[in-house]
């Protein structure tokens, strides 16, 4: 499990489930849900449990893990 650090937040994360220490210092879960197994019109769905997360909202965990996945790839 690799770790780094986007937007001042530490992510981990398995490919599936990740943490992310936010800027706050709270602590929150970001889970992959899919992607559509390679539709064009499918988004790839997240979850995070953040305030945000918790009302369907998009959240910056969620663009900063959508980063991470990028950047551990390269």
């Amino acid at each position: 499990m690799q770790t780094l650090t986007i937007n001042g937040m530490e992510i981990s994360g398995d490919g599936s489930r990740f943490t992310v220490k936010s800027t706050s210092g709270n602590t929150y879960t970001v889970k992959y849900c899919g992607s559509g197994d390679g539709d064009p019109e499918y988004v790839a769905l997240w979850e995070c449990n953040c305030p945000a997360g918790q009302h369907g909202k998009p959240c910056k965990h969620i663009a900063a893990v959508s980063r991470y996945c990028d950047e551990a790839q390269d």
